[in-house]
């Protein structure tokens, strides 16, 4: 993180009651969580959350357009509070996007990385990000990163060091908790260590296009239970993980051919020693 400035707004108290009940506008901002008004689902239009007291970060490099960047926006956590809600009742969000793609914020890693909300880029509101650098996808109207992203030594799995989030194209911000999200997915105290190791890499690096029942990304068309089923098939499952459009020309999963086989043992072991829950715990 690389603070280099408040911007000196009115105050952001009251932002739970700006929440509206219909869209007027294609840059409002879908919410849903335990609001304490009683609505679970509204928008907040663009104007109210640039009226709030904005931060503002550099960074260095920023992957999806490829060029340092300095950002305006709120913090997730501090947009959490705004709206009323905190981590007993939040300790977990979800960015959607336009095309379907969702990406998880657990407590810790806004704790170690305080993304942000970002409202504009390099001075700039959503009108003028244009696409990304890396899918091609519209970046507007909500874009989430954080300043100078360090992956932490003791969250490397296998090899496979801690991704940087960084959804574009958010249309919506889903305010939940584990319980009833990430646990429902996550293996029983019996799981080998394997299985474990799996489980780390798998909700990192996939829940964001094969999501669970009512949470996780959409992306794929193809849910997490069904990538279960797959595993019991060890060479179906090996293929489409590595070369997907081989066994299904049709999928829209990108080739990860730098897995290595300990890796694939790993997503499989997971997969297979998973009981789902489909209530929260």
């Amino acid at each position: 993180w690389s603070l280099i400035g408040q911007v000196d707004a009115e105050d952001g108290a009251g932002l739970v009651g700006s929440i509206q009940p219909t869209r007027s506008s294609p840059t409002d901002l879908e919410v849903t969580g335990p609001f304490p008004n009683g609505r679970t689902n509204g928008f907040i239009p663009r104007e109210r959350l640039m009226a709030l007291p904005l931060t503002v970060v550099t960074n260095s490099m920023d992957l999806a357009r490829k060029a340092p960047a300095v950002y305006r926006g709120i913090p997730l956590q501090q947009l959490r509070s705004l709206l009323g809600l905190n981590v007993s009742n939040a300790d977990t969000l979800f960015a959607v996007c336009s095309d379907g793609y969702s990406k998880e914020f657990t407590a810790d890693y806004l704790e170690a990385f305080h993304s942000i909300l970002i409202l504009e880029i390099d001075g700039a509101g959503p009108e003028a990000w244009g696409r990304s650098k890396l899918t091609g996808l519209q970046m507007a109207p909500y874009y989430i990163n954080a300043a100078d992203f360090r992956p932490r030594a003791d969250q490397t799995v296998l090899g496979r060091p801690e991704p940087l989030h960084f959804p574009y194209s958010v249309v919506r911000i889903e305010f939940r908790t584990a319980a009833a999200t990430l646990d429902r997915i996550r293996l029983a105290g019996d799981a080998s260590k394997l299985a474990r190791q799996g489980q780390e890499i798998a909700i990192r690096e996939c829940f964001g296009c094969h999501g669970h029942a009512d949470f996780g990304g959409t992306l794929s068309g193809r849910p997490w239970l069904l990538i279960k089923t797959w595993a019991a098939n060890t060479n179906y499952f090996r293929k489409y993980v590595v070369k997907p459009k081989s066994v299904q020309p049709t999928s829209k999963m990108p080739a990860f051919t730098d897995l290595e086989p300990q890796v694939l043992d790993a997503l499989q072991a997971y997969f297979r020693e998973l009981r789902v829950s489909n209530a929260p715990r």
